[in-house]
């Protein structure tokens, strides 16, 4: 559990604007491939009044292969530039999905002047998901062509990539590991740690040990925030992150570090569950014809974090103004198989807990009911996060101060040991 907040330590206000963006997967916008430019117009005024200041554009292809990827990214930019909110964006180009250089060249040339492009001292951002080359000589041909892309006037962008460490590739970078990116890539402007796939505490702690390295050397670093994991496919696997409180020392890792920004991973990675985007009630599963089977509600976790990613951007942790009450579960027990008559790669680590985070403004107490089972948590103020064993059976959050009830809810799906398969993905939701 975290410790309390007045035991954290809190960086000084930060002395250049501290950004949060997010990571938006362009092949699967939230309403879908034929999304037009008013959709996205909405999906950045969800983000936007949730404190994110931007989105990361994963773009796997743009005109050779999947053309759809530039047609979507200018229309997310025209978006953006119709709502005239500053509201920015920059593509993360992925290329592991066989990303050309003349694609890159035109992802500058096209984007760097539009208003809403992201600029640092005066030059588009760039980042990309890998890209390194199994030997990182890809990546040294990457950075020398933005070198000659940029003429006399230096690098065409500041570059703040994730390349994977080479020859020894992990997701969870070691002090070590992470000094040894460096080395491999000296000339880049900075770097962006694309964490999604692990615990709470193995993102915070490759966060630190990249911001270590990179900011230690007078360069960028943007860290990761991820709420949940549960991939399918090849990525058929799930880490337990403690509901709110592994997102929350995911920021609170970012703020003592002082990372130069934030990437939420991710807005809209329905495939990995890892999203944050809202796309109807809490009770609305279905998203893109059930294609990743039911799609459950994450959307508070992003607003559970408000208050992290103010703290962020001011270096003060902000005074509660009122009571807030979130939880989160999985709708059915970890022994279930999964649906492909499997159970993914990490599900016993995983907990059978209900958890639930409360902002409170003074002493309250907190009482769940699980099933058959109750459970009562004394409280004072501030933030906590505390947990339960999961029953099967309807799950009931109820929050009282002096005799007074201030939230009686009942969430909106009950936990079901009756299934023939659960789908190990995280419910979030808040009063």
């Amino acid at each position: 559990m975290l410790p309390m907040l007045t035991c954290l330590l809190i960086a000084a206000a930060p002395t250049s604007p501290r950004y949060v963006f997010a990571h938006y997967m362009v092949a699967i916008p939230t309403y879908g491939g034929d999304s037009k430019v008013e959709d996205y117009m909405r999906e950045i005024q969800a983000a936007q009044s949730r404190g994110i200041d931007g989105f990361a554009l994963n773009c796997g292809g743009w005109t050779a292969r999947e053309p759809h990827y530039k047609a979507r990214t200018l229309l997310i930019y025209e978006a953006a530039k119709r709502l005239n909110s500053g509201f920015k964006l920059f593509v993360s180009a992925d290329y592991c999905c066989g990303l050309t250089l003349d694609e890159t060249k035109d992802i500058l040339t096209s984007l760097a002047d539009h208003p809403n492009q992201f600029q640092v001292g005066g030059k588009p951002l760039l980042s990309t998901f890998t890209g390194e080359g199994a030997d990182n000589q890809q990546g040294r041909d990457l950075c020398a062509f933005l070198d000659r892309l940029g003429g006399d006037k230096g690098r065409a962008c500041v570059f703040v990539p994730y390349f994977y460490p080479r020859p020894n590739v992990t997701e969870h970078p070691s002090p070590e590991v992470a000094a040894q990116v460096l080395r491999d890539h000296p000339t880049l402007d900075g770097f962006f740690y694309f964490g999604a796939a692990g615990t709470d505490t193995q993102l915070a702690s490759s966060n630190r040990n990249c911001a270590k390295a990179w900011l230690g050397a007078g360069k960028l670093f943007m860290a990761c925030a991820t709420p949940y994991y549960r991939g399918l496919g090849g990525n058929y696997r799930c880490f337990e992150t403690n509901g709110f409180e592994g997102f929350a020392k995911q920021f609170v890792g970012a703020i003592e570090d002082q990372a130069t920004w934030i990437e939420i991973v991710t807005w809209n990675d329905w495939g990995e569950a890892s999203y944050v985007a809202p796309f109807g009630e809490p009770s609305a599963t279905e998203l893109w014809g059930g294609h990743w089977g039911k799609i459950l509600s994450h959307v508070a976790y992003l607003d559970a974090m408000r208050y992290y990613i103010d703290w962020y951007k001011t270096g003060q942790a902000p005074k509660i103004t009122a009571d807030k009450l979130f939880y989160a579960y999985r709708p059915h027990p970890k022994a279930l198989l999964g649906p492909t008559k499997a159970r993914p790669g990490g599900a016993d680590a995983l907990l059978d807990k209900v958890f639930v985070t409360v902002y409170l403004t003074a002493p309250a107490t907190l009482t769940v009911t699980s099933g058959d089972a109750e459970q009562r948590f004394d409280l004072t103020a501030g933030v906590k996060h505390v947990a339960l064993d999961a029953k099967p059976g309807a799950q009931r959050f109820r929050l009282m101060r002096g005799g007074a009830t201030l939230v009686d809810k009942t969430g909106e799906l009950p936990i079901s040991a009756d299934e023939a398969f659960g789908n190990f993905n995280m419910f979030a939701g808040q009063s």
